[in-house]
């Protein structure tokens, strides 16, 4: 066997094989964890291989084992703090010392000694990448037989870090040939060669701008896709194949977008990430077991792109959720009721059909409403286990043989939780302990499965030392900074010394500075004919900074300025372009002025029949009132703003929670007395903030719910009061409303509060929660009163006159209505009663109403509204009709003029 062996080659590298044009046979090319792979089955050291997040529980173990030896260890302090996180810092030092031909024993430095402890005590730990190279020296130390020939090196011999290094020299010793690296020596012509040159030898000579080398810079990494898709579009099929693409940040999405728009293969390089969706599985399941119910949670662990349960029930539950965030309201009782039922009609026909909808719904029910633990107290170390245990199997069940990469890395993570938790021996574990834990095991990401490469000469690389063989061109496509960093060691210079006298071997951050920058001009010296180096100035939203290699190049580059320097923003201003030995034509585009700003529209004869047979209801009118067009878009044709479900803000949870509690404690009959009210009011409020408003108990919530625990009884039992003045009963609460009028309009809705007098006959109550009452005493002033007139006007089942309304503001404990309303305990002074505004509202209806008929709508908002308004319209739009709609893009009220 005849190997290749670089630093950089474990994963894309160019080329793929030695040999590759005549064929290649019982070869590889591989990087460090490949060649290890290599020789430990060849030796027959092969075995089960640990994730890191078992390791470093492991560690954990035997760091507690040696504080309960030497509890004055320099750790311990950190390690009662945080011991995942001090577990995994140390580690790695060890790891950094086993690299470096530690055995273990004891050196005479205090820290290292204090590792010494720790590696005696405690379980075993499983091998890390040191280990097992130290394993495969020491097994070639007895003599064992490699079919191996020769490696050939990639890098400089003396620029392999030392633990490499003895691998190397322990092969070499037993008698496999170890050829070495060439010196680089420029291969290309023209301004690549003085390039090339210069970074082996010193020698500049000015640059002539012959194109065989240029620095491409953009503003953003979006037109930087855009100049490279053009360039590499204009030339030939054969061309590609001599391209490789070396992007370091490992995602060329973007790339791939400019690719694909031209015709080009894409080079499919993704990011590893830890966000995807099905990966957050996992998080979010633990987050769902903490105390208080964290709604936003489970929201969002059932909107995820796959679900732990059904896709329609999920839908469900987080409609729920959306409406009443919590796991005791009617909105939540009710949707399982119709998973239930939606379960036993798809089962019906199976045997045992009673049976399997119950094992389903438990299983789904385990996901949403599982058992709660205190994040101070910890969670039972079985419990944690039980919940990794539940998302391994949903991953396994989900890909079912299918090897999807995302759920595959899901199962992986969930098992290596579990076998960590187990490893750390721990009873019960703390909440910070747990996420540690879970981002440890989800540290890794992984890659977007649906981006993926295509048939194609383009090849893609990570690392410029992956290209360790001749190619006629190369793009660095992200030619940013800072480029690879050198690590920083966490001994000092005195420690360094002890275990150098104890034969531990170090290499030195020059050594490793040395290799990273022949890592960058590896790049160079491999291209035969052209190289460019693409620097957008931004990567996403942030500034990037020049590359380490660009300041190399400075002493060439700057003398020759434009010669070798392009703007990709040219590319969007000038029709032909001469870059880098191609020649590249734009055709103009034509621009077409987007749709301006208008205030009148014309309604097709499909959404005219849709006023026939409407009902509305109190928000319709108000809507209607306002603008026209916002009442016909969201109202008449159902537009969805397609928003996906949310957990309502805080002061809407309280306005929920301040109705539920008062339909709660006001029932029907004679109003109870403030102290009773008062009681029952706080006695059922722990129970609805379940039910209805989980939200509320989470710690950036802690001041609103304190001041909502005093307020809301407070103001309930104000109300009682104030109700007992007035000699009023309660009608109901929570009732629902219809009513018919004009012979066409239907309106339906639900009254907070209908009160009836003995003398003065029904009244409505509309409770708001609201931090101020200026907007509500701005309305009946105005009478723009709409709700509550509307509510007044329906809230007789027999058909009678509008009755008196009021609103009670929670917050401010004021019951305030128009002047003369038996209601209102604060009367103001108002431009017309509340059945002088409904008899206005259901003119304006009818007018707006008719010009719809007629083939019209009007968005009252935009410019020259006023010249296209009806005549005599009794309710007016409001002063900002704009202000909170939603639809202004869509009307170009919120879009400048071009």
């Amino acid at each position: 066997m005849k190997l290749t062996f670089g630093m950089a080659c474990d994963g894309r590298r160019y080329p793929d094989f030695p040999g590759i044009e005549e064929g290649v046979f019982d070869a590889a090319v591989l990087g460090p964890v490949g060649l290890v792979d290599v020789l430990e089955i060849q030796l027959g050291l092969t075995g089960p291989r640990a994730a890191h997040a078992v390791r470093v529980a492991a560690y954990a173990s035997k760091l507690r084992a040696a504080l309960a030896v030497e509890p004055a260890l320099f750790f311990a302090a950190s390690f009662a703090l945080d011991p995942w996180d001090t577990a995994t810092a140390l580690l790695a030092w060890r790891d950094e010392l086993v690299a470096a031909c530690w055995t273990g024993d004891a050196v005479g430095s205090t820290r290292p000694d204090a590792l010494a402890t720790a590696e005696a005590a405690g379980p075993d730990l499983p091998p890390g990448i040191a280990d097992r190279v130290r394993a495969i020296c020491a097994a070639l130390g007895e003599g064992l037989e490699l079919t191996i020939e020769t490696i050939s090196l990639i890098e400089p011999r003396d620029l392999i870090p030392p633990v490499w290094a003895c691998l190397i020299d322990a092969l070499e010793a037993c008698g496999i040939a170890i050829i070495e690296a060439a010196a680089p020596h420029p291969s290309a012509a023209g301004d690549l060669s003085r390039v090339q040159t210069f970074l082996a030898t010193g020698a500049a000579t000015p640059l002539e701008g012959d194109g065989s080398f240029m620095l491409v810079k953009a503003e953003t990494a979006l037109v930087a896709a855009e100049a490279l898709g053009e360039w590499l579009a204009h030339g030939s099929e054969e061309e590609l194949a001599g391209t490789v693409i070396v992007a370091t940040d490992g995602d060329t999405a973007l790339l791939d977008l400019a690719l694909q728009a031209r015709g080009l293969p894409a080079v499919g390089q993704s990011a590893a990430s830890q966000w995807r969706g099905a990966l957050q599985v996992l998080p979010l399941a633990f987050a769902a077991a903490w105390a208080p119910f964290d709604a936003r949670a489970i929201l969002d662990l059932l909107m995820l792109p796959r679900p732990p349960i059904g896709r329609g029930a999920a839908r469900r539950l987080a409609r729920a959720l959306s409406r009443e965030p919590g796991t005791g309201g009617a909105a939540w009782s009710t949707a399982w009721a119709e998973i239930e039922a939606d379960l036993a009609e798809h089962m019906a026909d199976r045997t045992n059909a009673e049976q399997d909808v119950a094992d389903r719904l438990a299983s789904w029910r385990e996901w949403t409403i599982g058992a709660l633990y205190s994040r101070v107290i910890g969670m039972p170390a079985e419990a944690a286990r039980r919940i990794a245990t539940r998302v391994a199997q949903w991953a396994a069940e989900t890909d079912s043989g299918r090897h999807d990469p995302l759920l595959m890395t899901v199962a992986g993570a969930a098992s290596a939780l579990g076998e960590a938790i187990n490893i750390l021996g721990l009873e019960t574990l703390p909440a910070l302990l747990v996420e540690r834990m879970i981002d440890q095991v989800l540290a890794d990401g992984a890659q977007n499965p649906d981006h993926v490469a295509t048939a194609g000469g383009l090849r893609c690389v990570r690392h410029p030392a992956a290209v360790w063989g001749a190619t006629p061109r190369i793009i660095w496509w992200d030619f940013k900074g800072p480029g690879d960093r050198v690590p920083a060691s966490p001994w000092g210079a005195a420690e360094q010394e002890v275990l150098a006298a104890a034969g531990c071997r170090f290499e030195s951050q020059a050594a490793c500075a040395a290799r990273i920058g022949w890592s960058y001009a590896n790049a160079v010296h491999r291209a035969g004919e052209r190289l460019i180096l693409v620097s957008p100035a931004l990567s996403g939203s942030e500034e990037t900074v020049s590359h380490p290699l660009a300041h190399q190049l400075n002493p060439l580059s700057a003398p020759a300025g434009r010669t070798v320097r392009w703007s990709a923003e040219r590319l969007l201003d000038e029709a032909e372009h001469h870059v880098a030995g191609r020649h590249l034509v734009r055709e103009r585009v034509a621009v077409v002025t987007p749709p301006g700003q208008r205030a009148r529209w014309t309604l097709p004869a499909s959404a005219q029949a849709k006023l026939a047979s409407r009902t509305e209801s109190a928000t319709s009118f108000e809507r209607l009132a306002d603008c026209q067009m916002r009442w016909m878009l969201l109202d008449v044709l159902r537009l969805s703003r397609g928003r996906i479900a949310e957990i309502p803000g805080p002061d809407q949870l309280l306005g929920n929670l301040a109705h539920e509690i008062a339909n709660h404690v006001f029932q029907p009959g004679p109003v109870d007395d403030a102290d009773a009210v008062l009681a029952r009011a706080e006695a059922v409020f722990d129970e609805l903030l379940d039910a209805i408003a989980t939200p509320l108990q989470q710690p950036e919530y802690a001041g609103e719910l304190a001041a909502a625990r005093a307020r809301v009884p407070a103001a309930l039992a104000q109300l009682a009061r104030l109700l007992r003045q007035k000699g009023v009963s309660v009608v109901g609460t929570e009732l629902d409303r219809e009513g018919a009028f004009a012979d066409v309009l239907a309106v339906n809705g639900r009254l907070d509060m209908i009160v009836e007098h003995p003398v003065q006959g029904l009244g409505v109550i509309d409770l708001k929660w609201t931090r101020s009452a200026k907007r509500r005493r701005t309305e009946l002033a105005e009478g723009r009163a709409l709700q509550l007139a509307t509510y007044g006007a329906i809230a007789d089942p027999a058909g009678g006159p509008p009755v008196p309304g009021a609103y009670y503001l929670l917050s401010q404990r004021r019951l305030i209505g128009p002047d003369g309303t038996f209601l209102a305990d604060e009367g103001i002074e108002a431009e017309r009663t509340l059945a002088e505004t409904w008899t206005a509202l259901i003119t304006t209806w009818r007018t707006w109403r008719d010009l719809a008929l007629r083939g019209t709508v009007l968005a009252t908002g935009a410019a020259e509204a006023d010249t296209h308004m009806p005549a005599d319209l009794p309710i007016e739009p409001g002063a900002e009709p704009c202000r909170y709609c939603e639809l202004t893009g869509l009307c170009r009220v919120a879009v400048e003029a071009v």
